[in-house]
């Protein structure tokens, strides 16, 4: 609001003390007041209890929830365990049968039966196999055991599974599972290895009161340990112990991780599944759900300990609230009386006090500086709203002043009120506790200063005119008194004779004056009578100096500076000069740089004709290729297969191998050539559908599975869980197969292959990492980038082009994503990349480059295997 400058400054009169209003208080009134206030105590005391109690009772509830997930989480990982104890037994068998195969194949057709029998007797050993045989083509049953009869029929059957191991349920009640294992001999004909296992004997033991059963997908208990009253091999476990055949269902297709509740006689258990890989069998866990008890009663004490302390501690704040607000009230009046006494006494002395907390950034003004400020009322407010009632030239210099007192001592400087014209010599000291410590509160007063710095601004005005006048003059001006002492002088004139910072000082002597000032004249040429001369200086200007007395007695020395005219003629001919050099500068500057835009556009034209003819020729031969590399392919296929009868010699088909190996490998090489010279030249086209992440991992891992078999890898997947997206599935297809050949090439034998999937908060990241070979930390940089490869003393036997990773980190860029490598020489390598969900989801820009910048191992990098047990599945 809009005011005159009268209305903002307090009027002398108006500041007369006046009396201060009775205080109207009585017994009834007071009484009063703290029956309320007691009343809202206690009611605020009792919604506190009913509040922190049922705060209690919920987080107790929440413990016991937790209890009694840890128990079912117990249970769950107990199955697990308990399946990877049946797949260890089980690969102690299927080990044993592997290696008997690999040296029976390689031994002579002439050999085999006494070699056989060696291995069959060999295997019977084994305290887990009850019977072993060898099944030879055209030749009898090698066997070892108690029993010959039906061994070869159960052998044929077991063969037909993808697993290559059936159930047997024998009418005895027994139950066996007979594991089978192909022998292909050196003659092109293939023997069988096959084996009977007692159901009962790779089942472990668990605990007191649990039992664990082994049955197979069709819910038909195989083995059960320990044995119950009633239950034996091929009864329906869902029936035996009070289960849902959906509920086992549910379990199963889980993956394991989650229970379920039994009946196990009389009594409820906890009921968990965990399915066995490749194999068609399902461990069963049941027992009763254990919580910790100990940890429990803890927790009940804790709280309760946690409910009962704070409502004692509450009721000892309530009496000492009811003491504290009877001395509140007295001291609030004494304090009522004081600041009346004190508000009269700064009014009458027209000043104002401020108070400044540098902690809260608050300030409290009175009501006597409020209107000196151009405001109304006392106010609190904070440290930029105070400033902001200063001119915009004190602001910095109160902020600096205030900020310094702690250190400095005081405050004591003027200032202009913004909406008003009043001066205010601001006041301050550091505020000193009552234990004396000086803290950093500055407690002050604003004296109203106006009409002084009224009188000081026309003295100064005056004498800054007639500095301003002097410093703006051209000349050199010197003013001496009558006794030719120094008086007055310009920045001309210290200029001219190089005077420094602090050598001219009032009151000096000509004498001296003139002294100093010699060391800057060259020669004096022209004295006249009436005091005018010219002087040449050491650096080249020349003055007319001229000296006349005052009406005094004293003496103005005035010199101007006439270099220019002494020096016209010769800058005239120099600047023509330059002038001229200038303009032939410039038109040869403008010939190269003509002559350089046409190289230019020349050097482009040959560019883009180049990239042109290179993308063609890429494209034709790629085509061209690729037509006589399908013959050659299709053709040795054939001749590897014997299609058309045999080839006589065996090394053909080693010859055939290689051809065909070579033809592929040539083909997948133009592949990449023609797909990469389409993403130079932008012609990739994305056709995106939606697909299910672990469906399109699995097609891959079928694809690259054999490769890892022979090289006798272990393949690790977790891509569960993933939500749909929609992706090009070829070019996704593309990316992971690259990644996963490069993992089995550059991975040694019996070496692991981990494949994960999780979503993040970047969008879906898959992640491949190998314990292969590794790569050299200085070599990341060249990866990525088309036709390179890292050679090194690890990899020189690998071949390849060099156009995997850059094909796949280009097609995973056209998705909008990124991919990034970790590696560790002689450790393995770590593939990730990151894709959206959806192609109208894209990952901003910023998230692309904090996922290429963030370490790898902040990603939730996948578990390693567990230390002392068998993997999930082996060459799986």
């Amino acid at each position: 609001m809009t005011r005159t400058a009268s209305s903002k400054r307090p009027d002398r009169d108006s500041a007369t003390p006046r009396p201060s209003p009775q205080r109207e208080t009585g017994q009834t009134g007071t009484t009063r007041r703290k029956s309320t206030g007691a009343l809202w105590i206690g009611l605020i005391m009792g919604l506190f209890t009913l509040a922190y109690g049922s705060v209690i009772l919920v987080k107790l509830n929440q413990e016991h929830q937790t209890f009694i997930r840890e128990a079912e989480s117990s249970q769950a990982r107990a199955s697990a365990f308990l399946a990877e104890r049946v797949v260890g037994r089980l690969s102690e068998v299927r080990n044993g049968l592997a290696f008997a195969a690999a040296d029976l194949s390689d031994a002579p057709i002439v050999q085999l039966p006494r070699l056989g029998q060696g291995r069959v007797d060999a295997l019977a050993l084994n305290e887990r196999i009850d019977q072993i045989g060898l099944l030879l083509p055209g030749q009898s049953l090698m066997s070892a055991g108690t029993e010959r009869e039906g061994l070869r029929d159960i052998a044929g059957r077991a063969l037909d599974q993808s697993g290559g191991m059936i159930a047997e349920i024998r009418d005895d009640a027994s139950a066996f599972l007979v594991v089978t294992q192909p022998v292909p001999l050196r003659n092109g004909t293939v023997g069988a290895l096959v084996a009977r296992v007692p159901a009962s004997s790779i089942l472990p033991e668990w605990g007191e009161n649990r039992v664990v059963a082994l049955a197979d997908t069709d819910g038909q208990m195989l083995a059960l340990r320990p044995s119950l009253p009633g239950v034996r091999p091929g009864v329906p476990l869902a029936s035996r112990f009070g289960l849902e055949r959906a509920d086992i269902n549910r379990l199963v297709s889980g993956g394991g991780g989650a229970t379920s509740q039994a009946r196990l006689g009389d009594d409820q258990v906890t009921f968990a599944v965990a399915p066995i890989e490749n194999a068609g069998l399902n461990v069963y866990a049941l027992g009763g759900m254990r919580i910790d008890q100990n940890a429990w009663y803890r927790t009940l004490s804790f709280y309760f300990l946690l409910f009962i302390a704070p409502i004692f501690v509450a009721g000892g704040l309530c009496a000492l609230v009811f003491m504290q607000m009877k001395r509140l009230r007295d001291t609030r009046e004494q304090l009522a009386d004081s600041e009346e006494r004190f508000r009269y006494a700064i009014e009458g002395a027209r000043c104002g006090v401020w108070d400044w907390d540098p902690e809260s950034e608050s300030v409290y003004i009175t009501e006597s500086l409020a209107r000196m400020l151009g405001l109304e009322n006392d106010i609190r407010c904070t440290t930029q709203q105070f400033l902001s009632l200063l001119t915009r030239a004190d602001r910095e210099r109160m902020r600096a002043a205030m900020r310094g007192a702690p250190s400095g001592g005081e405050v004591d400087l003027e200032v202009l009120a913004a909406n008003a014209p009043v001066w205010m010599h601001m006041r301050g000291r550091p505020w000193a506790g009552p234990d004396g410590v000086q803290s950093k509160r500055i407690i002050g007063v604003a004296i109203d200063v106006t009409e002084r710095k009224g009188a000081q601004a026309r003295v100064a005005a005056a004498e800054n005119r007639l500095r301003a006048a002097l410093e703006s003059m051209t000349e050199s001006f010197v003013l001496w008194d009558s006794r030719k002492r120094l008086i007055l002088w310009n920045r001309k004139f210290r200029d001219f004779f190089d005077f420094g910072e602090g050598a001219l000082k009032y009151g000096m002597p000509y004498g001296d004056v003139e002294k100093s000032a010699a060391r800057a004249i060259a020669a004096v040429h022209g004295e006249a009578d009436d005091g005018a001369y010219d002087i040449e200086l050491a650096d080249g200007r020349w003055l007319h100096y001229s000296e006349r007395s005052t009406a005094d007695g004293g003496l103005v020395s005035v010199g101007a500076d006439i270099t220019e005219l002494k020096q016209s003629e010769g800058a005239l001919r120099e600047n023509d000069a330059k002038l001229r050099k200038t303009v032939e500068d410039v038109k040869k500057s403008q010939a190269r740089i003509a002559e350089l835009a046409r190289k230019y556009e020349s050097e482009k034209i040959r560019a883009e004709q180049a990239n042109r003819s290179k993308s063609e020729f890429l494209a034709n031969m790629s085509h061209e290729l690729r037509t006589p590399l399908n013959a050659i392919n299709g053709f040795s296929e054939i001749m590897l297969r014997e299609m058309f009868g045999p080839l006589g010699d065996e090394r053909y088909v080693g010859y055939m191998k290689d051809i065909l190996g070579s033809g592929q490998h040539l083909l997948e090489l133009i592949n990449d050539i023609l797909d990469m010279s389409k993403i130079e030249a932008g012609k990739m086209q994305l056709q995106h559908e939606p697909v299910e992440p672990a469906d399109m991992v699995e097609q891959c891992l079928r694809i690259i599975r054999g490769r890892a078999d022979e090289k006798r890898l272990v393949l690790r997947t977790d891509v569960t869980d993933l939500p749909e997206m929609e992706v090009d599935p070829r070019a996704f297809k593309q990316v992971m197969i690259n990644l996963l050949s490069n993992a089995v090439k550059f991975t040694p034998e019996e070496g692991r292959i981990n494949i994960r999937g999780f979503l993040s908060g970047f969008g879906i990241v898959f992640q491949v990492s190998d314990t292969g070979i590794g790569i050299a930390k200085e070599d990341l940089p060249r990866l990525g980038r088309p036709f390179e490869q890292i050679e090194s003393q690890h990899s020189k036997s690998f071949q390849g082009s060099g156009l995997g990773l850059a094909l796949s980190k280009s097609l995973v860029e056209l998705h909008g994503g990124t991919l990034t490598i970790e590696s560790q020489l002689g450790e393995g390598t770590t593939v990730s990349f990151v894709l959206p969900i959806s192609p109208d989801q894209p990952l901003a820009k910023s998230q692309v480059a904090e996922f290429a910048n963030i370490a790898l191992d902040e990603l939730d990098a996948p578990d390693e295997f567990v230390d002392g047990a068998e993997p999930a599945a082996i060459g799986q």
